[in-house]
């Protein structure tokens, strides 16, 4: 039987006064067994908007 991936919900605010932009996401993320808590963190960095 295979093993299945944990699922993680994320809730993040983004702000950047200077150039005025503001944001809040909700995000669900899941963690397959065979990938590191560190591979997971950065992707969701890499998700993160960038204006």
């Amino acid at each position: 039987m295979a093993l299945s991936a944990t699922i993680y919900h994320a809730s993040l605010d983004i702000a950047d006064s200077d150039r005025n932009f503001y944001g809040h996401e909700r995000l669900t993320l899941a963690l397959h067994p065979s990938e590191t808590a560190e591979r997971m963190v950065a992707r969701l960095l890499a998700w993160c908007p960038r204006r």
